[in-house]
């Protein structure tokens, strides 16, 4: 039925079914590992918390049939339930990298069931590679010109599809298979923009292991013989029509000697969300001036969709919720400033229920700059006022560009990161195995001794 097929299923499909690991450059190929490694750090990391313990507890244990495991424990399950496992804890502590151009995502939501699919099919380090590269790429170029979230749609509209397109690759999927996989992605998962507004609760975590999770099993009904709606994209109650009002064209999926989406996404320092990254930058800059408990007022200045997301909602100025508190922007500057940096222990303490917290966030208002607002996404620019009880007024600005965030942390930083994040479960010599391993992901044959590695 590949006549039916409109425009863009074409330019995804043929995409998801050509590109080849060797289109990527040197550069590209350990941007991709880095990516990989990080957020198997984070995963390890939120190992013991509440969300990833409870989608351990309902994997169902298997003995046959398609099978991955669940890091840390190495429990064997369905690669559906490993890929929402393994989802849920490398999303948890929100610390795995973003895109952010017109609208926002994870796409590194889709490693945990990236993981899953080429363990289940004793694949290789380089099809993860491969297969990794296709899902963010897919993903990005939605995030470049679809505005889901401001619709109301949150980020695993385009994840799923990312992810059933990836998985389809793996399986080695015909184009009509593929096409199969790519509705049946779509018409059964669009998710409402609900999970990130007002106090936000677990599901904030999870909701983009749960679309890895979904891509998987419609790539495997597909690759059964299951035939997915037509006209997914434009039919009268297609994605277009239900989502958004109108279609949209994606940019070029990047191809040899272009920059791949899995390079350009913002690898985070801190467990907060992304417009929060350069804040605390700030602040612990700021808190070099002048200290926390001598600010009199604080002033911040930010962009407009920076505003919207870790701003505008009231809940965000006293958070109940720790899910709440890593997307929050006044939480993260207040802290900031207070204790010198975020971690996951300083949401772990509840750290923004404290009153020196609270009372710094109640002398503080926060502005946007139709300047700073013009720059995005290209130029991202928070500025931090701060007039200190003998009257003195203390200003730090800074600003991180596109290319800032594609050469991103050095790599002794992600090591450190990664060192940080395992060792709140395991041994140091086996944080230093596990990323070494990752980073040399092309020489692994298939992935049993990475997953291995991660037992706790």
């Amino acid at each position: 039925m590949t006549e039916l097929l409109s425009p863009i299923e074409s330019r995804l499909i043929d995409y998801a079914a050509s590109l080849e690991l060797s289109e990527l450059s040197d550069i590209g190929i350990e941007q991709t590992k880095r990516r990989i490694a990080d957020t198997i750090g984070g995963a390890i990391g939120a190992y013991a918390m509440g969300a990833p313990r409870i989608a351990r507890v309902v994997a169902p244990a298997i003995s046959s049939g398609a099978s991955a495991r669940i890091w840390g424990s190495l429990a064997q399950t369905t690669p559906e339930a490993a890929a929402f496992a393994n989802g849920t804890m490398l999303r948890y502590l929100d610390i795995n990298d973003t895109h952010r151009t017109v609208d926002g995502s994870h796409p590194s939501d889709n490693i945990g069931g990236l993981v899953a699919m080429v363990e289940s099919l004793r694949l290789s380090g380089r099809d993860l590679l491969l297969a990794t590269a296709i899902s963010y790429e897919i993903q990005c170029r939605f995030v470049d010109v679809v505005p889901f979230n401001t619709n109301g749609w949150d980020q695993p509209v385009p994840g799923v599809m990312a992810m059933a397109l990836s998985a389809g690759r793996l399986m080695g999927l015909d184009r009509d298979a593929l096409r199969n996989a790519l509705s049946l992605a779509i018409v059964p998962n669009l998710c409402t923009y609900q999970t990130r507004a007002g106090e936000l609760s677990m599901w904030k975590g999870a909701a983009g292991a749960n679309g890895a999770r979904q891509g998987i099993f419609a790539a495997r009904l597909a690759g059964e013989g299951m035939t997915g709606p037509y006209e997914a994209f434009d039919g009268i109650f297609g994605l277009w029509n239900q989502t958004v009002g109108k279609p949209y064209d994606l940019p070029e999926l990047a191809r040899k000697g272009g920059t791949f989406g899995v390079q350009q996404t913002n690898i985070k320092m801190y467990p907060v969300r992304d417009s929060c990254q350069l804040p605390v930058n700030i602040a612990r800059a700021l808190r070099i001036k002048v200290a926390a408990n001598d600010i009199a007022s604080l002033k911040i200045t930010t962009y407009k969709s920076a505003y919207k997301g870790a701003v505008e909602d009231p809940e965000l100025w006293a958070p109940k919720t720790r899910e709440t508190a890593d997307h929050s922007m006044l939480i993260a500057v207040a802290i900031g400033l207070i204790d010198g940096t975020l971690t996951p222990e300083t949401f772990e303490r509840g750290r923004f229920l404290d009153s020196d917290v609270l009372s710094l966030i109640g002398r503080t208002e926060v502005v946007v700059s139709d300047k700073f607002s013009s720059l995005t996404p290209n130029v991202r620019t928070c500025r931090l006022e701060a007039v200190d009880n003998a009257g003195a007024t203390h200003v730090v600005e800074q600003a991180l560009t596109a290319k800032d965030i594609e050469v991103g942390p050095s790599d002794g930083e992600v090591k450190q990161k990664f060192m940080d994040l395992t060792g709140r479960m395991m041994p140091q010599s086996a944080s230093e195995t596990l990323f070494s391993a990752l980073m040399e992901l092309e020489n692994h044959e298939t992935l049993d001794e990475i997953i291995h590695l991660t037992r706790i």
